[in-house]
């Protein structure tokens, strides 16, 4: 299966679950050894989504002999692929629980997620004795600020980035192949279901 087909398969799951609704959400994959990229068209409703809408952009987000509009964050993909030269899949999803608890939490700044052993879903992680910390950035239609946000906390990080929130919004994960990535979007998720029902117990 192409990476082509293999990102719309996992589109299509992701919208099933109830985590692309309206036209929100993108989505790109990058191939081996290219700077270049393919991102979502912006406005489609994911459920009809097909392998005809996605289009080529340079890595700097610009259309390469496209006329049709990418997504509105495309610069947020650069940026990934930008700090991260091993990732070939940037999925970003809007749901429920990651759009409440990102609001939530977002004086924090960040969740810690530590001690599950749903974590070893992570690439790279063999142990549930671990802690992984997924910042919570504000809300922004200044695209270009927040990817420049996103690249200034990773340069201070003393962690590996694996996820991120933007409050009231939604999270963007990445992995070095298109399964890596729709796996972890499935962890993340997962945990912000048992962070938010700790969050409700306690109360």
């Amino acid at each position: 299966m192409s990476q082509r087909a293999e990102l719309v398969k996992a589109i299509h799951f992701l919208h099933q679950k109830g985590w692309a609704p309206a036209t929100s959400s993108n989505y790109s994959y990058r191939e081996v050894g290219q700077s270049n990229f393919f991102v979502s068209q912006s406005g489609l409703d994911k459920g009809d989504f097909a392998e005809k809408h996605f289009l080529q952009v340079d890595a700097s987000g610009n259309p390469i002999d496209d006329a049709r509009k990418p997504s509105a964050e495309t610069l947020l993909h650069c940026a990934v692929y930008k700090l991260f030269p091993d990732a070939h899949c940037v999925l970003h999803t809007h749901t429920v629980l990651n759009t409440v608890v990102s609001q939530l939490l977002q004086v924090k700044g960040a969740i810690v997620l530590e001690n599950y052993e749903i974590l070893k879903g992570f690439s790279g992680i063999k142990t549930h004795e671990v802690s992984v910390k997924i910042p919570i950035f504000a809300n922004t239609q200044d695209i270009a600020a927040l990817s420049i946000e996103v690249a200034e906390f990773v340069g201070r990080s003393d962690t590996e980035l694996r996820a991120f929130l933007i409050a009231g919004h939604g999270m963007y994960t990445w992995g070095n192949t298109i399964a890596d990535a729709k796996r972890h979007v499935e962890v993340v998720e997962f945990l912000l279901e048992c962070e938010y029902l700790k969050l409700k117990l306690r109360s």
